[in-house]
């Protein structure tokens, strides 16, 4: 899994240099204006790690399109790998690669925003908080990326065409995502009873129907759709894994 993992990285590694670089350089071009466009360089600065973020996103579906419509999927599936190493490696490899442009972009759009470099907010996290946030981040990535990769397998293995896989892997990703939110929306309404993540106390409020929340310091998850959710995000793996060993046809 972490030879696959190692391949796509070192194949995409001018993919994620060129966004970097991109960000970089376009962010030095914004400091220029900082005291002229006090609105717009905040604004455009956020909006480029928005962009870079959806650029790189995109990069890693495609990589995932192009195993399941192109010749290099010949490749990848004859590979003496299981279905759950594939998916599991795209994961980890999407992850690290997001990750990466995330803290480039980042980084600089705090210098373009900021005007004196200030780390003294360091001693006011918590290492707790910090666990909280790193979880939610790494959570939110891969669960919605195993949805699409669902939806993207189950497309390739029902609709045979190209196009036409493409297409419906669409209209089922938004089906299902809009079934998954109903659900959890309802599961948070029925089950209001809360986690909260910093002394694992439970109590029953309305966390804004969400999965997680954070407020002064205190961090809280809806017990009912985050179990549903984790259930969830294993059900798509372990479903998206048992197709490509057993039902997938690259032909």
């Amino acid at each position: 899994m972490f030879k696959l993992v190692k391949y796509e990285l070192r194949a995409n590694f001018l993919t994620i240099v060129g966004i970097c670089i991109t960000v970089i350089i376009a962010n030095l071009l914004i400091m220029t204006k900082k005291g002229t466009w006090n609105i717009a360089v905040p604004a455009l600065s956020t909006c480029l790690t928005i962009g870079a973020v959806i650029v790189i996103f995109i990069a890693s579906l495609k990589i995932m399109s192009k195993y399941l419509y192109e010749d290099s999927g010949y490749l990848l599936f004859t590979l003496p790998q299981s279905g759950m190493s594939i998916i599991a490696s795209r994961l980890i490899t999407s992850l690290i690669q997001i990750s990466i442009v995330f803290l480039v972009a980042g980084i600089m759009s705090y210098l373009a925003v900021t005007d004196k470099i200030d780390f003294s907010f360091f001693k006011d996290i918590k290492i707790s908080q910090v666990i909280y946030y790193l979880i939610s981040y790494i959570y939110m990535i891969v669960s919605f990326l195993s949805i699409v990769y669902f939806c993207m397998v189950i497309g390739k293995v029902a609709l045979k065409g190209k196009k036409l896989g493409k297409i419906g892997s669409f209209i089922i990703f938004i089906a299902v995502s809009m079934v998954i939110g109903w659900i959890s929306l309802k599961l948070s309404t029925l089950f209001p009873q809360t986690l909260n993540l910093n002394n694992f106390s439970i109590s029953s409020k309305d966390i804004l129907n969400s999965d997680f929340s954070s407020s002064g310091g205190a961090s809280s998850m809806n017990i009912a759709s985050g179990l549903f959710d984790i259930l969830t995000f294993v059900g798509f793996f372990i479903s998206t894994s048992y197709l490509i060993d057993n039902k997938l046809d690259l032909s």
